[in-house]
């Protein structure tokens, strides 16, 4: 019995020492084998160094706290409220082409002024043109797709619109 425990032992240790010759060529400095990585400890920055960037409002621009317009002659069913919500509706995604505050971009038109290029600028337009979007543009490069490719529903268009309403009759009716 002895002599099988014996047996087994020589087979296992046969079976390791080419795995242990591959290994001997891998020591550092060994000839042949790779040269040794030094590891580096950086020191623990203090959190103070790297502060979170800002949290950024939809509707703002960036280092700017929320400047909230204040609508005037707004539209029978209109509100404030709508006004708000749509500014922070807008700041999602409209604003990508639109421009933050609707002050435009080579992507699309500035919404910031009572020039209309696609529509006349009145509330009920402004809805539709937002749910169902511009397949040909007057004058701009690409087309706006349905709700400006959003998901928004009925209640967050409506708002939509209003900020944008609101935005294009600062000052007037």
């Amino acid at each position: 019995m002895k002599a099988d425990v014996f047996r087994r032992r020589v087979r296992g240790a046969a079976c390791l020492l080419p795995a242990a010759a591959l290994l001997a060529g891998c020591e550092p400095g060994a000839e042949g084998g790779y040269a040794r990585i030094a590891y580096r400890d950086d020191p623990e920055v203090p959190r103070a160094a790297h502060p979170d960037p800002p949290a950024v409002t939809p509707g703002t621009t960036v280092g700017a706290a929320a400047a909230r317009i204040v609508a005037t002659n707004l539209p029978q069913g209109v509100t404030q409220a709508m006004v708000d919500e749509g500014q922070d509706q807008f700041g999602t995604v409209c604003s990508a082409c639109h421009g933050q505050g609707g002050t435009g971009s080579q992507a699309g038109p500035a919404l910031n002024d009572g020039q209309w290029i696609n529509i006349t600028g009145q509330y009920p337009e402004i809805v539709a043109i937002i749910n169902n979007g511009v397949a040909d543009p007057k004058q701009f490069p690409g087309i706006m797709p349905p709700k400006g490719g959003g998901s928004f529903d009925d209640q967050q268009v409506a708002a939509i619109a209003a900020y944008v309403y609101a935005l294009s009759h600062q000052g007037g009716a």
